[in-house]
């Protein structure tokens, strides 16, 4: 089964890179597409039946309407409830079916069915691209692959507490410059490994449970060991995966990992965009500003994860449950710092971790995305995906550094498949010019 696996997985690759015909959808095909919609009438249209233009229409938090297999879905009514969050938004008005196969259960295939209102008219063939991935995930399957070893999630545990411990033996053992930097860096390691292991929960790569892995794994190695937000962690991050480096018309960025104006702006496009003086006074300034903000990156996402847990609709439950574990989490730190330290040296040992922390998690959410394309025509899954990720040279050390993430490509492809078994996946960065899909 192996075997078959990287067979296809190696034809897959081959076929989608070195003679690839890969197509990127372009405002010019879009524009030559609504004429041709133009043309029907809708008193052509069989009775449950809807052009692709006439889903596109219903693209609002309020009237939202998707795609799936070729299924239209008014899922208006539901989309505000949907628990994963605003995700849902992204695929208003557009075809959402490989999304919808990564991200969710057989009961929400059940559950769907209720929202049906119709079919697409005329729809278009599968393409090959989208033919030869859902193949490829179908084996991958077949193949238990997204079946994760518990073995190696005991592992990473336990090795993050090691790290942790290390960081407490150094403040034990002395409270000397040089100790109390050791030692910061190290509780700095521990938050940034506990981030990619509540990653990796969160993406249900650890267990089939998964009320488990959101509430225990999530909670635990999210809220309290890593001190970030569970809740405002999986809303930003599905949208991340599901219109990866996306922007509007107008390039204001869709997804939330490059909307960082008007501190940055990650291409030309989303520069142009910016009409205020003052914005792009500070924008000029980025290549000085850049290394600071990776650094304080931890901080920013500490206060946007309290702000998220005090103000976001959630149930009151989960909310008790997160603000207790981020408590919990401050209170913890707190107490480690002023335990062994001084006042003074508390404080630097305390702004030291957030900054080793905050540049080893922004580093690798930077090299991964940044700097590839930034685009606003929409275009099917798998083509935004190797259009906006990029692979990182695997070194042993680099890929325990990163929580696996340097298979950044894979990782998109298939978020759901453990850490330990994207390596196993033959694929390599596609070389292709994404400005104009040539190989």
């Amino acid at each position: 089964m192996a075997s078959s696996t990287t067979t296809v997985t190696e034809t897959f690759w081959t076929k989608w890179s070195s003679n690839s015909t890969l197509s990127f959808v372009t405002r010019k095909a879009q524009n030559s597409e609504r004429k041709e919609e133009n043309s029907i009438t809708r008193e052509s249209i069989p009775e449950g039946f809807f052009t692709k233009e006439e889903v596109a229409r219903h693209n609002s938090p309020r009237d939202c309407w998707i795609v799936i297999n070729d299924k239209v879905y008014d899922v208006s009514t539901f989309a505000e409830k949907h628990p994963g969050g605003p995700i849902i938004f992204t695929q208003a008005g557009r075809d959402a079916t490989d999304p919808f196969r990564l991200f969710h259960t057989a009961k929400a295939w059940q559950q769907l069915q209720e929202f049906q209102i119709g079919e697409l008219y005329n729809a278009e063939p599968v393409s090959e691209l989208l033919k030869d991935y859902r193949e490829l995930r179908s084996v991958l399957m077949r193949s238990q692959m997204f079946r994760s070893s518990k073995v190696y999630y005991i592992y990473k545990g336990l090795s993050n507490f090691a790290i942790l411990a290390a960081s407490l033996a150094v403040l034990n053992w002395s409270t000397s410059f040089w100790a109390i930097l050791l030692s910061s860096c190290l509780i700095g390691l521990y938050w940034q490994q506990c981030g990619w292991l509540a990653h990796d929960f969160v993406h249900n790569q650890v267990t089939e449970n998964r009320s488990f892995n959101s509430y225990v794994g999530g909670l635990f190695w999210g809220n309290l060991a890593q001190g970030f937000s569970l809740g405002w962690w999986k809303t930003k991050h599905n949208v991340h995966h599901a219109v990866t480096n996306e922007c509007d018309e107008k390039y204001n960025p869709i997804d939330p990992d490059i909307d960082t104006l008007p501190l940055l702006a990650w291409s030309e496009d989303i520069l142009a965009s910016v009409d205020d003086p003052f914005i792009r006074s500070i924008i000029s300034k980025q290549h000085l500003l850049f290394f600071p903000l990776l650094f304080l990156a931890r901080i920013s996402w500490m206060y946007s994860s309290w702000a998220h847990v005090s103000t976001f609709e959630m149930p009151k439950s989960l909310r008790l449950a997160e603000r207790t574990c981020l408590l919990i989490h401050y209170a913890t730190t707190l107490g480690i710092a002023f335990y062994f330290l001084p006042v003074p040296q508390a404080l630097c040992w305390l702004l030291l971790a957030e900054l080793f922390s905050g540049i080893g998690l922004s580093t690798i959410f930077v090299v991964s995305h940044n700097g590839m394309e930034m685009y606003n025509n929409p275009r099917d899954f798998v083509t935004a995906q190797l259009s906006s990720t990029r692979n990182i040279k695997n070194q042993f050390f680099y890929d325990w550094f990163s929580g696996g993430l340097n298979w950044q490509i894979e990782h998109h492809l298939f978020p759901t498949l453990p850490r330990h078994n994207l390596h196993k996946l033959p694929l390599q960065e596609l070389p292709f010019n994404p400005s104009d899909g040539e190989p």
